[in-house]
């Protein structure tokens, strides 16, 4: 598996848009770390052009965290 990161201060501008959308979004930092990073993961697979990864990485866990959660149904009680 590749490194998720290149160098220290690459790292180090990910993690700051990480926390910028910990921020902006209300979402515990490890959450959007968890997405941000699937993201991440995800687009740097596919890319051929890297220069823009850490934008689309932003922008699309921006909308995943955005979403609302899908409601739990219970179940109806039978005695």
């Amino acid at each position: 598996m590749p490194r998720l990161y290149d160098n220290p201060d690459q790292e180090a501008l990910h993690l700051k848009a990480m926390q910028a959308l910990a921020l902006e979004t209300g979402h515990e930092f490890a959450l959007v770390r968890r997405v941000y990073e699937v993201e991440l993961t995800r687009l740097r697979t596919a890319a051929r052009v890297t220069e823009f990864v850490l934008l689309l990485s932003s922008r699309r866990a921006r909308e995943t965290l955005r979403k609302p959660a899908k409601p739990v149904r219970s179940q109806p009680v039978t005695a």
